[in-house]
């Protein structure tokens, strides 16, 4: 991805925000037709082909559980002697600008290539609880909003470095600097103060106000520790974002962007050495999503994570491989700017939500690999409000809507129709069948002009306002505390924002605080049931159907979901795409 002027490169720093915490936004409805889509490589049946899960629990379980998040996470227990080497294939669908997380865009492609090099302080596990991983342990400070980290000791990077205090600061104050990362963590810190050393392994981060959960928000882009000497050079020489030095299980041996990334097994790796069962990783960039799947059918690629349709469905056709499905981390939608005429007015925004086509999208578009969402939370987790029903199919109800709108606003309308927007990136053939159905519906009522634009520019527009109406991906991260980000009112103010529709509602961040600042399950999920109910009544999202991340592996890949945390804890599979391979074997 090559920056073409100063705007393409902010939008490669906002690009980074569609994915990290958050993890869960991406620009499109759907993945891999041959174009580099927007964060289109960030998109979960709860069914697999790969044996049931184990019950292994985390030795200490420091989250409260996120109950529902992971229900008999497939895990492949090897059955026979594992055989260390051999190269594992993996097929990524886009390449990203780099695999610095403080500065890089990580959507699932990024983190599939960054995990297996550099890790994250937390990380969660089978069940959806938040465990330290490069921390050894997080404890709240009592009396105050401060939570302190300890980091564990004698863990040395791929540089010989032994990871310190001052490398954890060095990641959190990168990540401050940067113009659109610092969004994400910015809101939750005061202007002072943010992050204190204790001693040479401890940290404290001195949060702004309660939070029950800060871990699990550093379980993926912002908690993934970099050496900080490393960090230092990076800003010096961007060049060497392209080469990162974490603590991983493996190391970068060579990198061409938009080809290939290899990387080789660690042979002074924290955890044991003996624990890695690979000799290397090949990521290889396929963006048409459709032959990756092809190929690894016909056994020449190892390893494909998609969310699209036609690759979902060559995969689960094929018998030499087997699919780990999850349609729980992550949703479609269609986004409307509420800043900007005429979706400043809710009859106009209630009118696209109920002449919206959500059947033909989920006939056309996903083909029967996933199901129409009513809100944010897949139906099997907890946290879904099951009294939400999401408007749709009943252009009926939008014609009274609009004669009212263009009677009192005529100049924003055209022969009795609302004159409108709608944007997607491309060129993708996915995105053009998307706005063509969306657009059909929308006919009667709406003056549709359709602006593809490549995903620079796509992003770039949606995060400084500059649109109407978008065809999006968001939401879905492990522990909800995650999405706080993309919902409150600090991240709608300003001329760049990630709280895209622009909605801040004071009664809404009450709630949104009140579930962080408790541990009460039966309390966060009312709150988050509250939220899902206005979230709904601004008319701002039309959710279409749940995005499905597929895991698809060769016959030859054992134990893709049997990935063991430091206390041996069984780690969640397939969030979001996200993968750690550490523990893969291959049969010979």
């Amino acid at each position: 991805m090559k920056s073409r002027s100063a705007s393409a490169t902010l939008a490669k720093l906002l690009a980074a925000l569609l994915a990290f915490s958050l993890i869960a936004a991406a620009c499109g409805g759907s993945d891999g037709d041959g174009a580099t889509n927007t964060a289109d490589d960030t998109t979960a049946d709860d069914t697999a082909s790969d044996t049931a899960a184990d019950d292994t629990a985390a030795d200490e379980p420091a989250g409260d559980a996120v109950v529902g998040t992971v229900e008999d996470a497939p895990v492949d227990e090897p059955e026979e002697v594992i055989t260390p080497g051999g190269v594992l294939k993996v097929a990524v669908e886009a390449e990203t600008d780099g695999l610095n997380p403080a500065v890089n865009r990580f959507a699932v492609s990024a983190y599939l290539m960054g995990l297996s090099m550099i890790e994250p302080v937390a990380a969660f596990d089978a069940e959806g609880n938040w465990f330290p991983y490069l921390a050894e342990s997080f404890t709240p400070v009592e009396g105050t909003n401060s939570w302190q980290m300890k980091l564990r000791e004698g863990v040395m990077f791929h540089n010989g470095e032994e990871m310190t205090a001052d490398d954890a600061i060095a990641n959190f104050e990168a990540q401050l600097g940067d113009l659109v990362i610092s969004l994400a963590v910015a809101p939750s810190f005061p202007p002072e103060n943010r992050i204190e050393k204790i001693d040479k392994y401890t940290v404290q981060y001195n949060l702004i106000r309660p939070s029950a959960h800060f871990p699990a928000n550093l379980t993926s882009q912002l908690g993934m520790l970099a050496a900080g000497s490393w960090i230092a050079a990076a800003t010096d020489d961007p060049s060497l974002n392209q080469a990162p030095v974490g603590t991983g299980p493996f190391m970068l041996e060579s990198r061409t962007q938009d080809d290939r990334t290899i990387v080789v097994k660690n042979p002074n790796y924290w955890q044991g050495a003996d624990k890695v069962y690979l000799d290397g990783i090949e990521f290889i960039v396929i963006t048409d999503s459709a032959i990756a799947a092809e190929r690894v059918a016909a056994g020449e690629i190892d390893v494909q994570i998609t969310s699209s349709p036609d690759a979902i469905l060559t995969l689960r056709d094929a018998d030499t491989v087997s699919t780990i499905e999850n349609l729980r981390s992550g949703v479609n939608d269609v986004m409307m700017n509420t800043r900007k005429p005429p979706f400043d007015d809710i009859r106009v925004r209630k009118a696209l939500t109920y002449a919206a086509d959500r059947e033909g999208y989920s006939a056309l578009i996903t083909q029967g690999t996933s199901p129409l969402a009513n809100t944010f939370f897949h139906p099997d987790l907890i946290w879904n409000n099951p009294d939400i029903v999401q408007e749709g199919n009943t252009p009926e109800l939008a014609a009274p809507l609009v004669e009212a709108y263009c009677a009192d606003v005529p100049e924003n309308c055209t022969d009795g129709r609302v004159n409108m927007e709608l944007q997607y990136s491309g060129p993708s053939v996915s995105q053009t069948r998307i706005a063509d159905i969306f657009s059909a519906m929308w006919g009667d009522y709406f003056n549709i002009t359709k602006q593809e634009l490549l995903q620079d520019a796509h992003i770039l527009d949606v995060a400084t306002g500059a649109f109407d109406v978008v065809t999006w991906r968001q939401f879905g991260a492990a522990d909800p505390d995650n999405e706080v980000v993309w919902l409150e009112c600090a991240t709608a103010e300003g001329f760049i924002t990630i709280n895209w529709v622009r909605v801040c509602n004071p009664d809404r961040d009450a709630k949104l605080f009140e579930q962080r600042a408790t541990t009460d399950l039966d309390t966060r999920v009312g709150l988050w049931r509250e939220v899902q109910q206005d979230v709904h009544d601004t008319y701002s999202y039309i959710f279409t159907t749940y995005a499905n991340w597929t895991i698809g592996v060769s016959e030859r890949v054992r134990n893709i979901c049997g990935q063991r945390g430091p206390g041996d804890e069984l780690m969640f599979c397939n969030n979001s795409g996200n993968q750690f391979f550490h523990n893969v074997w291959l049969a010979q």
